[in-house]
């Protein structure tokens, strides 16, 4: 009786192990197949609550769009879906938001949990540490400050250089080549580098859902310094809050001459902000202290589409008159301050390719992921000027991992 009883045993613990193991390779052909269609940082771990991966969007130029088709490669990988299966994307391996997949449903966040803690030491597939991007970036600028002439515009492209290095870092270097002007100043004819910058991301190690980066370096609008810039998103993710801290001064090249000053003055940049799921709209409201000392309230409406974001803003500030100095006397009385009013619109534009699939270690040569314009009707030319401390930080990839942004995409595309 006993020979037959550990039969029976052996076989049903053969059968136990059969199926970890055959679960376990799924695990591992669902990140090698993440990996050959072209995220990177690609990580898999399983345990007992639940199935983890990480990716990183290095082939999709709309992080949404990635996330919908690494969703289809789960579905149909045939993983163990009693249990939740979450998918962490990161940016530059810093993670941005967590994608459940429970009882054939999707629903992302922005909140990390324990999952991330199990996965974040497994070894990576595709690992994207010093591979570097070459991105062509078309730009187009236009005033209309002379009575004699509609428009003065320039033309430029910008190729800019992008490395990923340790985990959150970024080196950025843009050279702009002008293809077209008639302005009259001798910098819009020269070619010269703009953005020359290094970043690092972070998310606070307790969950607690705060992000950032610091930034030093060369900046937009002829600033550079070292800038801090982080954002809270509440647990009604709907509602987050954001800030940019700098310590800049004025930095810029006469073609490959670096002028600069060597007083750095402290800007600020605080704001509120409002997601509607159902219209795909972000409103948000900011005090800002302007690069040339100028203060004032700004708010923003952005819609965004799948390929495009478009938004509408208007500002009013108080303004410095020239020959008039700053001092916190002449700002709580308003002596020699004018107020004044401001709007317009701006619009960011996907180019394509919308995808494309890197190779080794040799540099990716591609378009840049959007093209830009902004618009104030009053045609300020001194005042409500902001800095950028990335060349593609802008309304469109702010959204990139908004949450609800996110959902909607997986369901349009599947």
């Amino acid at each position: 009786m006993k020979k037959p009883f550990l039969f029976l045993l052996c076989l049903l613990v053969s059968s136990a192990a059969l199926a970890q193991n055959q679960t376990s390779s799924r695990v591992d052909s669902t990140a090698r197949k993440l990996a050959d269609e072209g995220f990177a940082n690609v990580r898999a771990i399983e345990t007992e609550d639940y199935t983890v991966f990480t990716i990183e969007n290095d082939r999709y130029k709309i992080p949404a769009e990635g996330f919908a088709y690494a969703a289809q490669i789960i579905e149909s990988a045939g993983l163990d879906t009693s249990k939740p299966v979450k998918v962490i994307g990161t940016s530059y391996k810093v993670p941005e938001v967590t994608l459940t997949y429970n009882n054939g449903v999707w629903n992302t966040t922005k909140r990390l949990d324990s999952s991330w803690d199990a996965v974040r030491k497994q070894p990576k597939l595709n690992n994207s540490f010093a591979k570097a991007d070459i991105m062509i970036y078309p730009q187009v600028s236009l005033q209309n400050l002379i009575i004699n002439q509609v428009y003065q515009s320039v033309w430029t492209l910008n190729p800019t250089l992008h490395i990923s290095l340790w985990p959150g870092m970024r080196f950025t270097y843009q050279l702009v080549i002008p293809v077209f002007t008639d302005m009259q100043l001798e910098k819009y004819y020269l070619i010269h580098p703009s953005f020359i910058t290094l970043s690092q991301r972070f998310r606070d190690p307790w969950h607690l859902n705060i992000q950032g980066k610091l930034t030093i370096g060369n900046f937009s609008n002829d600033r550079g310094g070292i800038a801090l810039e982080a954002s809270y998103h509440f647990p009604n993710e709907r509602f987050s809050v954001d800030a940019q801290l700098g310590l800049i001064t004025y930095s810029s090249y006469l073609g490959f001459v670096w002028k600069y000053a060597l007083e750095p003055v402290f800007r600020w940049n605080v704001g509120a902000n409002y997601y509607n799921p159902f219209l795909k709209t972000q409103f948000s409201l900011r005090a800002i202290n302007f690069i040339r000392g100028d203060y004032g309230i700004k708010f923003e409406m952005v819609r965004h589409f799948r390929h495009c974001s478009i938004g509408f803003y208007a500002e009013k500030g108080h303004h410095i008159p020239a020959g008039i100095p700053w001092t916190w006397d002449n700002m709580t009385k308003s002596t020699g301050f004018v107020t004044r009013t401001n709007g317009g619109f701006r619009f960011q534009i996907a180019l394509p390719p919308y995808r494309m699939k890197r190779h080794g270690y040799i540099p990716r040569v591609t378009t840049s992921g959007q093209i830009g314009m902004a618009y104030n009707a009053n045609n300020e030319e001194r005042y409500y000027y902001e800095y950028r401390t990335e060349v593609d930080d802008n309304i469109m990839t702010k959204n990139y991992y908004n949450p609800y942004y996110i959902n909607s995409m997986l369901q349009d595309i599947k």
